[in-house]
């Protein structure tokens, strides 16, 4: 392929990319509100970090997301006051907190991906299980371009751990992990 096909494939994809980001950006919005239609949008995100990453401290999550710390305390703050995070001191520095989903954030959380998968499994039914495993592994992949990538060519990022989607390609649903602000998986 020349030059120009490649570059005018690459092309294609971008506005499949965008396509996709209007969707999830919606998706994202409909999962909130079922957990909680107090929630912002990007609020299931640091649920769902939690979710993959266990008890982290607000910095980690930041810095796993991809957001600044006072969007992150706003969220945790309403996250919090909802009951579905908790905070708590740090063992190895006292002056440190560990956030946490609590139970009640656990299970909302889980239901919520849990009838997104449904959706996912009645809207896919057309497809050939081959054309989703393919599909799902051409993200895998497109996922680790970006993490060698953003690696290689930004020094901060050079630690997988502050690279968004370097946790967990998929989340438990089997859907491409959800990442800062719900567009950074792509």
């Amino acid at each position: 392929m020349g030059s120009f096909d490649r570059r005018a494939k690459v092309h294609e994809l971008e506005q499949e990319f965008n396509r996709l980001f209007v969707r999830r950006r919606f998706n994202a919005l409909q999962l909130a509100r079922q957990i909680d239609s107090e929630i912002e949008p990007a609020s299931y995100s640091v649920l769902a970090t939690l979710q993959q990453m266990g008890p982290q401290r607000m910095t980690a999550i930041a810095r796993h997301l991809g957001i600044g710390k006072p969007t992150l305390s706003r969220q945790l703050s309403t996250l919090e006051h909802r009951g579905f995070v908790e905070k708590a001191t740090d063992p190895a520095d006292g002056r440190a907190q560990m956030v946490s989903l609590t139970e009640e954030g656990r299970a909302r959380l889980e239901s919520a991906q849990g009838d997104r998968a449904e959706r996912y499994l009645q809207m896919l039914t057309p497809w050939q299980e081959q054309e989703i495993e393919t599909l799902s592994q051409l993200l895998a992949k497109l996922n680790q371009s970006y993490t060698e990538f953003d690696a290689e060519h930004d020094p901060a990022l050079a630690h997988g751990s502050a690279l968004p989607g370097a946790v967990n390609v998929k989340d438990p649903a089997g859907e491409p992990n959800e990442n800062a602000a719900d567009e950074r998986a792509l």
